[in-house]
């Protein structure tokens, strides 16, 4: 997919709040490809950009909550495994159609799966669809799923800025050794970068500060960002 990709292995465990504010540094500063791998502090629940907190609120568990800045359902991250792929604006793969671009990283990522000892991981269909706000309750098309489970999804966000995957893996056992792998499969040259550039850490420090753990945007998407 990518004549030059950044694998980012977080070093840390971060709140909701950070992750979600690194991956939009991550958009906005970085002029390559990139595929960062995190953790979560404690568990935590990720609502997607449209959602309604307060129709969703009775049915989430007592964790921290943070809204994204990509689609998709509701995601409980506890013993999940993260990643986003982040494509700069002007890069082909940022204007690709939505449906071609979450179809073309869930196929990767699926043939990574089955290669790592996965059998059977393929993409749903629409036999395989459900309606529901929870994300791994309800399989979309192109996700990933085993038989009738569902092992991976997504939230995606495109714009000026570029392409946001964001992504969670479940219901299956992954090693770090499975990230190192699927990048070779989506890029013929994978840099490993493994700190955060000091301005980009800054811009996330900001971003948390005036976005993401504010009430206001966890309720109304409503920012102090100007």
């Amino acid at each position: 997919m990518f004549d030059r990709l950044i694998l980012h292995f977080d070093p840390e465990p971060h709140d909701g709040a950070w992750n979600m504010a690194a991956d939009q540094a991550w958009l906005e500063q970085s002029q390559d490809a990139v595929l960062r791998v995190y953790r979560w502090d404690r568990p935590t629940v990720t609502i997607g950009y449209a959602q309604s907190l307060p129709k969703l609120a009775e049915a989430l568990p007592g964790w921290p909550v943070v809204r994204r800045w990509t689609g998709g359902g509701v995601v409980l991250h506890e013993n999940d495994f993260t990643y986003s792929v982040i494509v700069p604006g002007g890069h082909p793969w940022a204007e690709t159609r939505p449906l071609d671009s979450y179809r073309f990283i869930h196929e990767s990522l699926a043939q990574a799966l089955v290669v790592a000892g996965f059998s059977g991981c393929r993409l749903a269909g629409p036999e395989d669809l459900i309606e529901n706000p929870f994300c791994f309750v309800a399989p979309a098309l192109h996700d990933v799923v085993r038989g009738k489970v569902k092992i991976a999804g997504a939230g995606q966000r495109r714009g000026k800025l570029g392409l946001l995957h964001q992504g969670s893996v479940q219901n299956v056992m992954i090693n770090e050794a499975f990230w190192p792998r699927w990048a070779a499969q989506l890029a013929s040259n994978v840099l490993i970068e493994p700190q955060m550039p000091a301005a980009m850490r800054l811009r996330a420090d900001e971003l948390k500060l005036k976005r993401y753990q504010l009430p206001s945007w966890l309720a109304e998407r409503e920012d102090e960002l100007g």
